[in-house]
């Protein structure tokens, strides 16, 4: 019998990847929504997810790491919200999209469960909110998508970063699966289901990384 999973996304049968000799780990596949998920049982600790994210060098001094999230605001961001109060969820311990984003004039709060936990974002509400490199490490991403629907205005935006696997027959191959605290991915199918199912049309998406969503005013 092929063993199964609970999608975190969709709650279906998500069913086990063929194992490849590079491949570390066990992961599932959503037939329903397309999610590739990690067998929960091997998702990292609190601690190792919080040691980790300290390994990166998350700074304005990293000037990569900024174009990449003057980019983002270009591309995803700016073309569909240019004020307001927003949110930077998962904002992670340097905070510099949140700094970009109040130069761009938002109004921004900041909140992530290890860094900026302080934040009262459940009992706030925003135009814009983004999530950039955070989805990828997220073992409850439904959840998630109704906590910040809830916070999100109607006609406001959520702009998200995360790389889109290349299927289920490729995933082996794929370099993203490879950090550990990765534990849950999407594709260009997922996008839209995700659309289909929260109350959220799709904005913007450039089919690898970047989405963007408008919250339904209806």
């Amino acid at each position: 019998m092929q063993k199964t999973m609970g999608c975190p996304l969709c709650t279906a049968r998500a069913a086990a990847v063929p194992r490849q000799p590079d491949t570390d780990g066990s992961y599932y596949h959503c037939r329903i929504c397309d999610t590739i998920a990690l067998c929960r049982r091997q998702t990292p600790s609190a601690q190792q997810e919080r040691k980790r994210y300290l390994e990166h060098d998350n700074s304005h001094a990293n000037e990569g790491y900024v174009r990449m999230f003057e980019d983002f605001i270009r591309r995803a961001v700016l073309p569909f919200c240019d004020e307001g109060k927003a949110l930077d969820f998962g904002c992670g311990p340097g905070p510099v999209l949140g700094d970009l984003l109040s130069r761009s004039g938002f109004d921004t709060d900041l909140y992530d469960p290890f860094f900026f936990p302080g934040c009262e974002h459940r009992s706030a509400s925003y135009d814009l909110i983004t999530s950039t490199e955070v989805f990828e490490h997220l073992t409850s991403p439904a959840d998630v998508l109704d906590q910040l629907c809830a916070v999100l205005r109607p006609g406001g935006f959520l702009a998200l970063m995360t790389h889109l696997h290349p299927g289920v027959h490729h995933f082996a191959d794929w370099w993203y699966h490879r950090d550990p605290t990765h534990v849950t991915f999407y594709s260009r199918d997922t996008v839209d289901w995700i659309a289909d199912n929260w109350p959220l049309d799709l904005a913007f998406s450039d089919g690898e990384k970047l989405i963007t969503y408008r919250r339904v005013t209806g």
